[in-house]
């Protein structure tokens, strides 16, 4: 994610005065602006964090030293609350009376004994608004996130058919050496019952932009923590044995990770799991050298989202030439502008270019409801292009635009979502997300077998597809 401050040279010859010198600084600053608007547009990422094999970490709701007094409390519940209420791309606020919002938060907030009650409290507001953009971090999450880390006891639960289960183990951890493995069903988290947990936790956050996100946030803070603290879970084995353990929860890393190889059907596949950088170098690298493969499957399930110049990037190596992918919406109806509205940012943005194509067989996108933000345009943009075919389930419905972390006294910050987006064909993902062409969804025994049945259907969605143009040339 980048700031404002991020564009700092574009706007420091307005401080120094002068007309030819401001004249120079705009033909310097039209073109990277564009650049800097890109970053900006799509650059937050949605809370899939549920889905990247950690937890997003949270203050210790032991501690009773007060970081701010009531005061300052109060001043950053103001702030916060003002800047949506003046940045906020919905004038409607999503149905939700913001002003009645504000009466019923502030006496809380002068109540709260604690900063961890105020955190609490400032999560639970900007939840208000059902969007998953816009969003409250304590400072330990702010910290984690600027340095890409979070905390991770080392498995991720999510639900499968109705039912909350391990989804997978991280090879190198407390969870496999005490045998735990994917499939197996959880029953108590922390000595309570699966059921009062995810109820505890869906009161605390209250809504976001869909269903999907929803469960995606909740089951990311079930097993949220301190580092070096511990988590005991409950558990029960496909052969319903009981299994309990006590996991540490540790730092992980949440940088981008890209994994390529030619599957044994000779169709090549890519997996990432951040559009950030430098995800395009290596996924370039990867298409020339799988250039001959009959089929692509790239693989988007849990990918967050992330960069937008690093998605239009990576499209851009799909076409050649320049495509459209999408266009922005914004409160005024105007696009942002900077240097005093000099500068206009764009309000469609686009992809390709003419030679620029690496890659021309035919493609698969595998996406999940953990697939969110980005990768949402991403793959809306080639499916609509008809340049690829999108299988799995409904993706999140997580698309707005963040321009920038504001910071609050004490080390917190939040997100608003400035920026509404529209596909080419004017189709809106945010609270839908992207359909697939053929859904496949994840079943326990699939699970607990290792079979990946999305996969599977996409490598004999590319097989018919060549059968089917073999066919159309023998004609």
């Amino acid at each position: 994610m980048l700031s404002k401050n991020s564009c700092k040279p574009f706007y420091a010859g307005v401080k120094n005065g002068g007309r030819r010198y401001l004249m120079k600084q705009i033909v310097f600053a039209r073109r990277s602006l564009v650049i800097c608007f890109v970053l900006l547009l799509i650059a937050s990422e949605a809370i899939i964090e549920s889905h990247r094999a950690y937890a997003a970490p949270i203050q210790s709701a032991n501690s009773s030293v007060s970081g701010l007094t009531s005061k300052e409390r109060i001043e950053a519940f103001e702030k916060i609350w003002s800047t949506i209420n003046e940045k906020y791309y919905d004038a409607k606020f999503n149905g939700v009376d913001w002003n009645a919002v504000r009466e019923r938060y502030r006496p809380r907030v002068e109540a709260a004994k604690s900063d961890e009650e105020f955190y609490s409290l400032m999560r639970r507001m900007t939840g208000e608004l059902r969007d998953a953009h816009t969003r409250f971090m304590n400072p330990r999450q702010r910290q984690q996130r600027k340095r890409s880390q979070a905390t991770s006891a080392g498995v991720l639960i999510f639900e499968v058919e109705g039912t909350p289960v391990v989804m997978s183990v991280n090879a190198d951890s407390d969870a496999a050496r005490a045998g735990v493995e994917p499939g197996m069903v959880v029953r108590t988290v922390d000595d309570k019952s699966i059921a009062e947990r995810i109820k505890e936790v869906r009161d605390e956050i209250g809504a976001s932009s869909s269903e999907r996100a929803m469960r995606l946030l909740t089951y990311s803070r079930l097993l949220a923590g301190e580092p070096d603290t511990s988590v005991k879970l409950g558990l029960m084995r496909a052969d319903g044995t009981p299994l309990d353990v006590a996991l540490t929860r540790r730092i992980a890393s949440a940088a981008p990770k890209v994994t390529a190889r030619l599957l044994p059907s000779g169709y090549a596949y890519i997996k990432f799991n951040h559009f950030r950088e430098p995800v395009a170098k290596e996924i370039k690298e990867a298409l020339i050298k799988f250039k001959d493969a009959p089929g692509l499957i790239l693989d988007l399930r849990n990918n967050g989202g992330g960069d937008g110049e690093e998605g239009l990037r990576i499209a851009g190596f799909f076409f050649n030439e320049k495509v459209a992918f999408g266009r922005i919406l914004t409160r005024t109806g105007k696009p942002p502008s900077a240097l005093f509205g000099l500068i206009k940012f764009p309000k469609e943005f686009s992809a390709g270019r003419k030679g620029g194509q690496l890659y021309a067989a035919p493609g698969i996108i595998l996406v999940n409801e953990a697939s969110g933000s980005a990768s949402e345009l991403f793959a809306s943009a080639l499916q609509e292009q008809n340049r690829a075919a999108v299988v799995g389930t409904q993706s999140c419905g997580c698309v707005l635009g963040v321009l920038e972390h504001r910071e609050v006294k004490g080390g917190s910050e939040f997100t608003v979502s400035e920026i509404a987006f529209l596909t080419a064909k004017g189709r809106r993902l945010e609270g839908e997300g992207v359909i697939p062409d053929e859904t496949v969804a994840l079943t326990l025994a699939d699970l607990r077998s290792g079979r990946d049945a999305a996969l599977t259907q996409a490598e004999e969605f590319l097989r018919n597809h060549a059968k089917g143009t073999r066919r159309a040339a023998a004609r």
